[in-house]
């Protein structure tokens, strides 16, 4: 993984355009983000032919060498081949600058780099999936036909 600054985040989201960009969220003390995460690696997969880029955004604490560890074995294990990124700043830091309330999250670029949609399992009673990722994906792909 390479580190980056919050700072650079929104040249690399830039860098992706004209394609969609589905960004991953994650941590390697988050459960369900490791659980999830094979399905990601399928979908980057499925849509990389059709103007579709995946990349994940690893938010381990910069301090925690072991978990950095962990989480770049585990990207090599699954077979997760495109872009990944650590942040330097710590977790609370990372969480304000990006809006989160708890990670798994998805964000997902259209083609101009605009964030068209965030999922989040903040709501516990509605939590988001895999067929959420691509419903999204799809509309986007629908909106460039």
């Amino acid at each position: 993984m390479r580190v980056i600054g919050l700072e650079e985040w929104p040249a690399i989201v830039a860098a992706e355009q004209p394609d969609i960009l589905v960004v991953d969220l994650w941590a390697s003390w988050c459960v369900s983000c490791i659980e999830r995460f094979p399905e990601m690696v399928a979908m980057a997969g499925r849509y990389g032919d059709r103007g579709v880029a995946f990349m994940t955004l690893n938010l381990d604490d910069p301090r925690d060498q072991v978990g950095i560890d962990w989480a770049n074995e585990f990207l090599q294990e699954i077979g997760a081949d495109f872009p990944a990124y650590h942040l330097a700043e710590n977790l609370t830091r990372s969480f304000e600058a990006l809006d989160l309330l708890a990670i798994p999250v998805v964000l997902i670029y259209d083609g101009e780099g605009v964030e068209r949609y965030r999922l989040t399992n903040d709501d516990p009673n509605d939590q988001f999936d895999e067929a959420d990722i691509e419903d999204a994906i799809e509309a986007l792909l629908a909106e460039r036909a």
